[in-house]
Order: structure tokens, then C-alpha cells, then sequence
């Protein structure tokens, strides 16, 4: 699996999604219902840059009984998937798990359609894009994003009324 660790989280959709796996310091959330499409691309264009190499980290497919089962991510739909890789990841019975798949050099372009998609209630993939500074989880109800404290300090100071702060008061990250 890819190495996220300068995020400090683990992608695993058995697992915590990064917002949950991140300390306050290093997140910040927003909610979709809270948001118009403009507020949500201008974010987008605010965390990543066009200098930037962007990935994509998303769940491809499932692994049942030895079948491979397709997420129906429909990815394609709004991003130029051209090469990608995929990681395997076996669950407890080594006949079932989760296959991820990594694509490199993401148009910021797309990532905006994509995420603009999602806003308007197009099915949604298990995703995150990232860069050097900045991760970013999209669903139908949130759009998280981990970075370093300076960094989304400067957020949360820039779009102070709009992120959600519900979480921010926990002090500890959320364990099961």
C-alpha cells in the first residue's frame, strides 16, 4: 500500500476515515449541506496547485470468495485515468479483501468535477487526493482535509465561518 504516513493515517475503509484518524491541529472539515459549488472549488483551488503533482488513492474493486467484484467507482467519468497502479490488500480470510488503485498526476481541473459531481449527489467513490502538503477526503456529506498545523491553521482562519468545528474540541483522535 501506498505510504501515507506524512498524513499520519492509514487508508483503510475498514478503518477510520482520515479525518477521524488525524488530531485537530492537522484537519479541518467542511460539510457538504454547508457549502455551494463555488465556496467548494475555490477550496479546492486553494489547498492544491497546479505545480503540484496531485494522486488519486481510491477503492477499485472487492475481493469476495476469490472474485473480483468492481467498486463502481465510476471514476472515469470525470478523471483521465491513463496508468494506474493496484494494491492488494487481503483481509482476515485470505480469500476476501480490498483492491486500491493509485493514479498519478491528477489535473486539478478534474479533481474539480469530480468533487463538483459528488456535491450535486453522483455516486461517490471510497477517495482521496493528495499532494506534497495537502490530503483530501471527498464524500456526499463532507470534504476533509489533513496537511500540516501551520497549514490548515491558515485555513480554518480563512474560511472561519464556514468549516464544521463539531470535532475540533476533542483533543485525542477518535479510537474503536
Amino acid at each position: 500500500m501506498l505510504d501515507l504516513s506524512r498524513f499520519q493515517i492509514e487508508l483503510d475503509i475498514k478503518k477510520l476515515t482520515p479525518y477521524f484518524q488525524s488530531i485537530p491541529e492537522r484537519r479541518i472539515r467542511f460539510l457538504m449541506e454547508d457549502l455551494n459549488a463555488s465556496q467548494l472549488k475555490e477550496i479546492l483551488q486553494t489547498i492544491f496547485q497546479e505545480d503540484r503533482s496531485i494522486h488519486l488513492l481510491f477503492v477499485a474493486a472487492y475481493i469476495h470468495r476469490f472474485r473480483r467484484y468492481s467498486a463502481k467507482a465510476r471514476i472515469g467519468s470525470s478523471i483521465t485515468i491513463r496508468n494506474w497502479k493496484e494494491y492488494i490488500v487481503e483481509g482476515e480470510a485470505a480469500h476476501d479483501g480490498v483492491i486500491y488503485a493509485h493514479v498519478k498526476r491528477i489535473k486539478l481541473d478534474e479533481l474539480i468535477s469530480y468533487c463538483i459531481k459528488v456535491y450535486r449527489g453522483h455516486s461517490q467513490a471510497y477517495i482521496v487526493f493528495y499532494d506534497s502538503d495537502f490530503l483530501l477526503y471527498v464524500s456526499t456529506d463532507v470534504v476533509d482535509i489533513i496537511g500540516d498545523a501551520t497549514a490548515i491553521k491558515s485555513l480554518k482562519e480563512t474560511y472561519v465561518e464556514l468549516y464544521d468545528r463539531l470535532y475540533d474540541d476533542f483533543n485525542h483522535t477518535i479510537r474503536y
